[in-house]
């Protein structure tokens, strides 16, 4: 089967498209800026190369996403994308808790699952937490010296990123239409509890201090709005993560 990844230079994709590849699938692969001619050049916010993209696809896979541009990327690139569909079936990852979350990012993410669900096009969509490398990445800037730096009381449930992409992968192939049931990482964390364990598996403890941040958005953050303790069907858990952090 003739599957794009839209984004599939980016996190999720670097897992899902040699899954899709071992499962005998033909993957273009687009990215913003591509290296190879094995690479289809896509740009979401111009729409540049779209077209191109996903015409030969019998399954679009959209994993392309900006957090500092979510109107322009996700919101106005979804449009374009939906536009220029036509009989192919279409997979999009989104995140737990959009559709109660007041986080102005998840917000636009609820949107573009709106705009997917209202568009007629055969589609799936599935919301996971947060991958254990976001987590990684978001506390290690927060944990520079000389003091980490971390939202007090925020909690997260992170979950390994190739659990996720296995889960597109059974997507693409079953095409199972709508949103799915979340994906949930098997363990809910408290911020600083994440942020410790991180800096010890990686040999650089530091004094913590814990930041009080105002806000709608933060008070979701702290209870777990972005978290579904009911879907904890992740297997692989933080402190599993951590183990490649050991030792270097």
């Amino acid at each position: 089967m003739r599957v794009s990844v839209l984004g599939g230079k980016g996190l999720l994709g670097r897992h899902l498209v040699p899954m899709l590849e071992l499962g005998g699938h033909d993957v273009a692969v687009t990215t913003r800026n591509p290296v190879d001619n094995h690479e289809i050049r896509v740009d979401f916010i111009s729409g540049e190369g779209i077209k191109e993209a996903v015409a030969a696809a019998e399954v679009v896979v959209h994993l392309v996403s900006d957090a500092r541009r979510p109107a322009r990327t996700d919101l106005s690139g979804t449009k374009r994308l939906v536009e220029m569909l036509d009989d192919q079936h279409l997979v999009y990852i989104s995140i737990v808790g959009v559709d109660r979350h007041p986080f102005a990012y998840y917000r636009t993410k609820l949107e573009v699952e709106r705009l997917i669900g209202n568009s007629g096009v055969s589609h799936s969509i599935l919301r996971a937490t947060q991958f254990h490398d976001f987590v990684a990445f978001f506390l290690g800037a927060a944990c520079r010296p000389p003091v980490a730096l971390i939202p007090k009381r925020f909690v997260f449930q992170p979950i390994d990123t190739a659990e996720v992409a296995s889960e597109l992968a059974r997507l693409v192939e079953a095409r199972t239409p709508g949103l799915q049931p979340d994906l949930a990482g098997p363990a809910v964390h408290d911020a600083e509890y994440l942020a410790r364990s991180l800096m010890s598996a990686k040999g650089r403890e530091r004094p913590v201090l814990n930041l009080p941040v105002p806000g709608r958005a933060a008070r979701a953050f702290r209870q777990g709005a972005h978290t579904n303790p009911d879907r904890a069907v992740g297997r692989t858990t933080w402190e599993e993560f951590l183990e490649q952090f050991r030792g270097l």
